[in-house]
């Protein structure tokens, strides 16, 4: 049970270290913000990815079946890089291609939750 509680805790403080550095990325780089809308909100994408790996050790505590997991690091990963991108389209403006993104992560998604329910069931 202390093992579940720690893979929580240590994913609660990478999804909010995620969450942080998605809402403000200048906290660990030094690089001017793009005047691009596209590229200023990539900027924010890349730190998703530890909202998506805080969301996975928050809730799947499990190695084997093998497929399983990765069918849940790929729809936790794909989640977490949405989050991110919608609050950079909140905060930096809207583009064409990153709604196409937003489209792409969500079939993603999609495609990840059916593999991990049939991997379920």
């Amino acid at each position: 049970m202390e093992h579940k509680i720690l893979l929580q805790v240590v994913g609660f403080i990478l999804m909010l270290a995620g969450i942080i550095l998605t809402y403000n990325p200048e906290k660990v780089s030094s690089k001017p913000i793009p005047e691009d809308t596209f590229l200023a909100i990539e900027r924010r994408v890349r730190w998703g990815f530890l909202i998506g790996l805080g969301i996975l050790l928050m809730f799947h505590h499990q190695i084997k079946p093998y497929l399983f997991t990765v069918a849940a690091l790929g729809m936790t990963l794909t989640l977490g890089a949405l989050i991110s991108r919608l609050a950079g389209i909140a905060l930096d403006g809207s583009s064409q291609r990153q709604w196409m993104w937003v489209v792409v992560e969500l079939v993603m998604i999609i495609g990840f939750g059916l593999w991990y329910a049939n991997q379920r069931t």
